[in-house]
């Protein structure tokens, strides 16, 4: 697996778009990354690597988390990103160490339509 296929909290990608997203019958969910398709549907990528589609008509809002770089500068001169946010970021670890623990077998946002 790829550092894409394991998120990790204290060291995300420049394409990690972290979320809470309010999706209609479910609530908030906390994800990795969401990004809004041409064709209007929302791509999530939940904290142990599944990525989902919803379509517009279930997401009621997104509210993005603000990243962070930290540490010290590798050969290319960027340091790591992670989530800003003490707390959302214990969050994320708890999610990660949680889908780990259960071997997959955690439930999963998925779209309807």
């Amino acid at each position: 697996m790829s550092l894409a296929d394991n998120p990790d909290p204290e060291n995300l990608t420049n394409a990690d778009k972290p979320a809470v997203v309010d999706v209609d019958g479910v609530g908030n969910v906390y994800v990795v990354s969401a990004k809004v398709r041409e064709n209007g549907w929302l791509w999530l990528k939940q904290w142990d690597g599944q990525t989902f589609k919803l379509p517009p008509h279930r997401v009621n809002a997104v509210q993005r988390i603000r990243k962070e770089r930290y540490g010290v500068a590798d050969n290319s001169g960027m340091k790591a990103q992670r989530i800003a946010d003490e707390d959302l970021r214990r969050q994320a670890r708890e999610m990660t160490a949680e889908t780990a623990d259960a071997d997959g077998a955690g439930e999963a946002v998925v779209g309807d339509d």
